[in-house]
């Protein structure tokens, strides 16, 4: 309890998102440490920081902790074991975080956080209303910061699946925007949770929304960018994925020209990954968190194996790239019951049998398209039969 409060007043002197508590921090043996030096004057404080000072004590870091329980609001500091362990590795992470809803949401390793504009086109609230669901349909925590527009729809997409999505707040956690989203608040917090690092009572503020979409971006793997003009808050959290080494995905624009794109187009130049489809984003992750992926169907398809020369020449090429490895070792000797296993689920795993493939292979070898092939090997997996081996190579 007691470092709790502590905590929670550090964010009272130097406010939410200001690198400097860090500075403090990192001079101090400890939470307490860092607390005595600057009650003591030992910590120099800009003048900002000395009028929240003025205004500071433990005894409202009490307060907000007794209403947080009232309102069964979860508090986690940065040394508690619930803190995202994603979120710790970021620059600048918020000291304190307040939570409401699903205590245990940020345990999803699979998380993808999607932006886009409040006053996005219809193109482009249809592509994240699709995509979103297809995402939370294959297994993604869904991520955004419950604005309307495309994050409504993104929220809106996971909920509809019976998916996890959080929604990151520039308010305060008991603040209610935008009352437009008020509907879905209850729905969220059952399937998901808010999170913001302002305290309770804070409003939503302008100068607060650059300083929360760090969290976007750092509680998710990656970040998917559906539209964005110059100066929209999305290609904030853009910029702030690449300094944290997350994913960029984005959303080609319907018309190159419109301004509504321009930020958009700037990535997709710069090297973000193009997606057209909800597998673009999935295809990224499959390999590590292939067991976290739903083995639903996707109702979305790629271009069959029998239909691409392209695929085919790509397959031909890793073919030959894996012919010389010990990974080509026969697999005779493996005994595996067929007892309910499928048709197509029996031939990839006689094709295995003659050693390791990539995924690739497997798909040519037995006429699958992408999106076949993956339900098939998920189901393998995790029925224990094949493995995935680092570079898309699977064996029994």
């Amino acid at each position: 309890m007691a470092n709790k409060l502590y905590w929670i007043w550090l964010t009272m002197v130097f406010g939410a998102g200001n690198p400097r508590v860090w500075e403090l921090l990192r001079e101090c043996e400890d939470v307490k440490d860092a607390y005595d030096r600057v009650l003591n004057g030992k910590y120099s404080l800009t003048s900002g920081e000395k009028l929240l000072f003025a205004g500071a004590s433990l005894e409202k870091a009490e307060e907000i902790v007794h209403f947080c329980e009232k309102e069964n609001i979860f508090i986690f500091t940065y040394d508690d074991e619930k803190y995202p362990s994603l979120l710790k590795s970021i620059f600048n992470p918020p000291v304190v975080l307040f939570v409401a809803g699903n205590e245990d949401v940020f345990e999803s390793e699979l998380s993808i956080t999607v932006v886009g504009t409040r006053n996005s086109s219809d193109y482009g609230l249809n592509a994240a209303l699709k995509i979103s669901t297809e995402l939370a349909k294959s297994g993604f925590t869904l991520i955004s910061g419950f604005a309307m527009g495309v994050d409504s729809v993104v929220h809106r997409a996971a909920l509809s699946q019976d998916g996890c999505t959080i929604a990151v707040l520039g308010c305060g956690i008991d603040v209610v925007y935008p009352k437009a989203n008020s509907d879905i608040r209850e729905m969220i917090m059952k399937k998901g949770a808010f999170v913001t690092e302002f305290l309770p009572g804070t409003p939503p503020l302008g100068k607060n929304f650059p300083i929360r979409n760090r969290i976007l971006s750092g509680l998710s793997l990656g970040v998917f960018v559906v539209e964005a003009p110059y100066g929209s808050g999305a290609l904030i959290t853009a910029d702030l994925a690449i300094e944290q080494g997350r994913d960029v995905f984005c959303l080609p624009p319907h018309d190159i020209f419109s301004s509504a794109y321009q930020g958009v187009v700037k990535y997709l130049r710069d090297g973000a990954v193009p997606v057209f489809g909800h597998l673009d984003i999935v295809y990224e992750y499959y390999t590590t968190f292939s067991h976290k992926l739903s083995s639903l169907k996707p109702e979305m398809e790629y271009i069959s194996a029998d239909d691409s020369s392209l695929f085919s020449k790509k397959s031909a090429k890793r073919k030959d790239s894996f012919k010389s490895t010990e990974l080509e070792k026969p697999a005779e000797t493996v005994d595996i019951s067929y007892d309910g296993l499928s048709e197509l689920q029996i031939k990839i795993v006689d094709f295995l049998r003659n050693g390791a493939k990539h995924i690739d292979e497997i798909g040519t070898e037995c006429s699958l398209d992408m999106a076949q092939l993956l339900t098939e090997i998920t189901d393998l997996e995790i029925s224990g039969i094949i493995k995935s081996l680092p570079g898309k190579l699977y064996s029994l």
